[in-house]
């Protein structure tokens, strides 16, 4: 399915949009704020959504304790001053144009997304995002370094990393 004036996001690059103290915040807004601009359509997996709760969940308690974070995590009796969780899926939606971009269900991209797990060795949850490119035959916007690296040379990246060639 080839879908012209799209480009596949991943979690990797949304929470670096989406996250101010993110260490490529603001490169990443201006990139998504380009995009969008331009008229090219964001597509992502739903996948991405859960996986930004997760990471805004864990946002402050990594940095307030970056040796026993999951620990902390676990014990789920961290009082949060922020509660970036409530507020990132409608950060990202916004930022997406929830009316204006393409969800993909992952149960239509689990079969490929086998194929990077076994083939790529990647993670389950970039292996799907990786799919989701596949599936649209669209370039992927990541800052996973090894992501990107699996992707090349079959799928355009990009990405603001310059370790990645």
């Amino acid at each position: 399915m080839d879908v012209p004036g799209v480009i596949v996001v991943d979690t990797s690059v949304a929470v670096e949009a989406l996250v101010a103290e993110a260490p490529c915040h603001e490169g990443y807004a201006n990139l998504l704020a380009a995009i969008r601009k331009q008229g090219v359509m964001l597509a992502y997996c739903e996948l991405l959504e859960a996986e930004l709760v997760e990471a805004a969940y864990t946002w402050d308690i990594r940095r307030r304790y970056p040796r026993d974070w999951r620990a902390r995590r676990r014990a789920q009796t961290l009082h949060r001053l922020e509660a970036r969780e409530r507020r990132i899926l409608p950060a990202w939606r916004a930022l997406a144009g929830e009316n204006q971009s393409i969800v993909v269900p992952v149960r239509a991209v689990i079969d490929t997304s086998v194929d990077f797990v076994t083939d790529c060795g990647l993670g389950s949850y970039d292996a799907v995002h990786l799919a989701t490119a596949f599936r649209l035959q669209a370039p992927i916007l990541t800052h996973d370094r090894f992501m990107a690296q699996a992707a090349a040379p079959a799928i355009k990246v990009v990405t603001l990393r310059e370790d990645v060639v």
